[in-house]
């Protein structure tokens, strides 16, 4: 069987019209096809895929079976000539060939003004695309720029600081080699006394040169100064605790000015927040559904009957 062309639904105006009603000639949405099942007076209705259902185009007149030669302007229907001296009487008529090739030049104009939109806003948004894109890189280029002074500063401080311990390490390696020459040569000279001691000790003769010997040598001992050692230096390191804010301090800020407009996927998806701002109307004779903006008035143009049965659901 040959598809029917998609078609939105005809209640919600939002969602994909994947069901057709065949007493209403009205495709639904799965969620309006439940609603209207529901109503009294559409819950015989017969649903078919509208995957599956090509509607038959009616040409002639049901009440008069006679072809249409106009369309009545205020109903905004098409008509035969019986229906013009009966229920449509004094109503304004254009004829149905030149509404025809008015609805064709509409149509159109329409489409061509649409694409010339769409292009116009597809290039436009290429640009901008691009220039956007030009723009992030260039801002990562410069936060990446500022990062690697900042780690070359710290580099630099670091090496700074390092010099500087170093350079006070040597002076005070220089201090205390200087001590241990000066402490190894009271050591040789305290060791010296004590070889003299051995020496005199091995003398077998205990006469008055020996006294002399030993009077010397503690006179030498009380002249060996051994002064007591200095304190050590010593070399600590405090670390600074450095969280994420102490570093975003130190770099610049980047502003970035998001989209307001809703993309085109992301207002298909939210038909039911659309739908609250709706009110549905529905023929108390025939069931057919259809929903108006709550701000404005009713518009009949989707209906060829029952125009003065429409309620408010």
């Amino acid at each position: 069987m040959a598809q029917a062309a998609s078609k939105t639904c005809e209640i919600c105006v939002s969602a994909p019209g994947s069901w057709y009603c065949l007493d209403c000639e009205q495709h639904y949405c799965e969620n309006c096809k439940i609603l209207h099942s529901r109503q009294k007076l559409s819950t015989n209705h017969e649903f078919k895929k509208a995957s599956d259902f090509i509607p038959e185009v009616k040409s002639k007149c049901n009440d008069h079976n006679e072809a249409f030669s106009f369309v009545c302007i205020p109903c905004d229907v098409p008509v035969c000539i019986c229906c013009v001296t009966e229920k449509h009487n004094g109503h304004k008529l254009s004829q149905l060939k030149d509404i025809i090739v008015q609805l064709k030049t509409k149509i159109e104009e329409d489409i061509l003004t649409k694409i010339n939109k769409a292009s116009a806003n597809v290039s436009r948004l290429k640009q901008n695309l691009s220039a956007f894109n030009g723009q992030v890189e260039t801002v990562i280029k410069s936060i990446t720029e500022e990062g690697d002074k900042i780690k070359s500063m710290v580099d630099q401080f670091t090496a700074n600081k390092i010099a500087s311990l170093e350079k006070e390490a040597r002076k005070e390696r220089g201090r205390l080699a200087a001590m241990l020459s000066d402490y190894k040569i009271v050591f040789g000279n305290a060791n010296a006394l004590k070889n003299r001691k051995i020496s005199i000790e091995e003398q077998s003769r205990h006469d008055g040169s020996l006294i002399k010997m030993l009077k010397t040598l503690n006179e030498d001992i009380d002249k060996l100064e051994v002064c007591p050692l200095p304190d050590f230096p010593s070399a600590t390191y405090t670390p600074k605790v450095v969280n994420e804010n102490d570093i975003s301090q130190l770099l610049g800020t980047f502003k970035l000015c998001k989209t307001e407009t809703e993309t085109y996927i992301e207002r298909e998806r939210r038909p039911s927040e659309r739908m609250q701002s709706d009110i549905l109307y529905q023929c108390s004779k025939c069931g057919k559904l259809k929903v108006a903006k709550a701000h404005g008035y009713y518009s009949f143009d989707y209906f060829s009957c029952c125009k003065t049965s429409m309620i408010k659901k």
